[in-house]
């Protein structure tokens, strides 16, 4: 187990938001075949739990099942992995009032969020930082859902939301950023 570079000093009172994990199936596409268990996805949210713990934030988990990607025609060379990825994701079994999550094996980018779902390749490629996550599909996890409460990339090696490291250091502001949306999501006004 890691300790968190930055370590609050602040006291909050504790933002849970829901989460939905999809653990992504396909028979005609390997690479969108996790093979995450579900008792591996909870324990990358218990490490993803540890992560947002320094702003008080907590994803519970409502619930983890398998989803079957829809047909696609096979990945084109000029087709974005995002893309290919996204148009197999069915939709229709999304939750209305959680986060979904979507686990596949193998895709381009670690992991992306634009709009839903989050995304999370669970083969990504990064580079080690001093004091980072052990667990970077937790990490990458992590930073997605940092998307989610709308924090931008940025490239400090050891911040959470720097792309291809296994940070985890939040900002005081990204902190009192992604506190302010964690209420936004949760229907309650910010606080001043």
């Amino acid at each position: 187990m890691w300790s968190l570079p930055l370590q609050s000093h602040e006291p909050f009172s504790p933002l849970i938001l829901r989460a939905r994990i999809h653990l992504m199936q396909s028979i005609t596409n390997p690479r969108l075949q996790t093979t995450l268990t579900e008792k591996e996805a909870r324990a990358i949210f218990d490490e993803v739990n540890v992560i947002w713990s320094q702003a008080g934030i907590r994803f519970e988990v409502e619930a983890i099942s398998s989803l079957q990607a829809l047909d696609s025609t096979p990945k084109r060379w000029y087709i974005k992995d995002r893309d290919w990825v996204k148009a197999a994701i069915p939709t229709n079994q999304f939750s209305p009032t959680a986060i979904d999550v979507c686990f596949v094996k193998d895709m381009g980018p670690n992991g992306f969020f634009y709009g839903e779902p989050v995304v999370v390749c669970e083969t990504p490629e990064f580079h080690k930082v001093t004091g980072g996550a052990e667990n970077i599909v937790a990490r990458v996890t992590a930073h997605e859902l940092g998307h989610v409460l709308f924090l931008q990339h940025r490239q400090e090696r050891t911040n959470l939301m720097a792309s291809g490291k296994n940070g985890v250091s939040l900002s005081p502001q990204e902190i009192k950023d992604a506190r302010k949306r964690a209420l936004e999501i949760l229907g309650q006004s910010p606080q001043p």
